[in-house]
């Protein structure tokens, strides 16, 4: 592991997937569990080499290796890597086939770990349910994904780990939108509304969805005509929103703005 890990750095791919196969083949029949734990990582360090080179058929192969031999193992150290290995492992497929086919392993993995006490593998969870929603939406099947954004929402609701709070966040916001395609503009209004009660008071990466939400619900009163609560909407955006430092945030705002600039002219005829 060493002498590969020194290879690596000197981007010696080759001599780096030599050496673990010495490794994989010298331990193939050791029962040592703090050898097998090195095996583990061996496999998945050599298919990431494989990914670096985009000889993605043989990245396939590895993960698959490191799969068939270590997912019955159930030791936290293992944990992380196998979850590790399925997310990678989808990303390899949507190089090699079509983005739809990557839903059966994120679907594995969430099967596989949606149980585990262990929050950094939640986290992976969670972003695994989120791209199976995610897919099922770039293929236009809405309520498909609505359904997987359904399972994130419901199972991650109390979480207090900042990354899931903004998956399920962002999955709010997205199942709105995914309503919306289905003509369902009042369940849509809801969503967005629902949003901002939960997280209003949040910070960061959470917050962005908040103002995205108002965003989404200025643009569908709009579209819906009802001028009265779409300056309402533009007045909460502006309110909460103006003194925060943030690109997104910020052109947010902007639009709430010349909404309001708009409206105060036309009146003024």
């Amino acid at each position: 592991m060493g002498e590969a890990g020194a290879l690596t750095s000197l981007n010696k791919d080759e001599e780096v997937i030599e050496s673990y196969d010495e490794l994989l083949n010298r331990f193939k029949d050791t029962e040592n569990k703090a050898i097998l734990k090195f095996l583990a990582y061996a496999y998945y360090n050599k298919a990431l080499i494989y990914a670096k080179q985009k000889d993605y058929k043989s990245e396939m192969k590895t993960y698959d290796e490191l799969l068939e031999k270590f997912i019955a193992d159930t030791s936290n150290e293992l944990e992380i890597v196998l979850v590790k290995t399925y997310l990678n492992k989808a990303v390899c497929i949507g190089e090699l086939n079509e983005l739809k086919d990557t839903i059966p392993i994120y679907k594995e993995l969430v099967n596989n770990f949606e149980n585990s006490t262990n929050d950094e593998i939640l986290e992976n969870v969670a972003l695994g349910a989120y791209y199976i929603a995610s897919v099922y939406g770039k293929y236009d099947k809405n309520k498909d994904s609505i359904t997987a954004y359904d399972y994130l929402i419901s199972k991650f609701e109390n979480s207090e780990n900042e990354n899931i709070k903004e998956l399920v966040a962002k999955s709010l916001v997205n199942k709105a939108s995914r309503v919306q395609e289905l003509h369902k503009n009042k369940q849509a209004l809801a969503i967005y509304d629902d949003i901002v009660n939960r997280f209003e008071n949040s910070e960061g990466k959470v917050l962005k969805q908040v103002a995205l939400a108002l965003h989404n619900k200025s643009i569908l009163l709009s579209q819906l005509h009802d001028e009265a609560k779409l300056l309402e909407v533009c007045d909460t955006i502006i309110e909460k929103f103006s003194n925060i430092n943030d690109e997104l945030i910020m052109n947010i705002v902007s639009s709430a703005q010349i909404i309001k600039d708009k409206e105060k002219f036309n009146s003024s005829f």
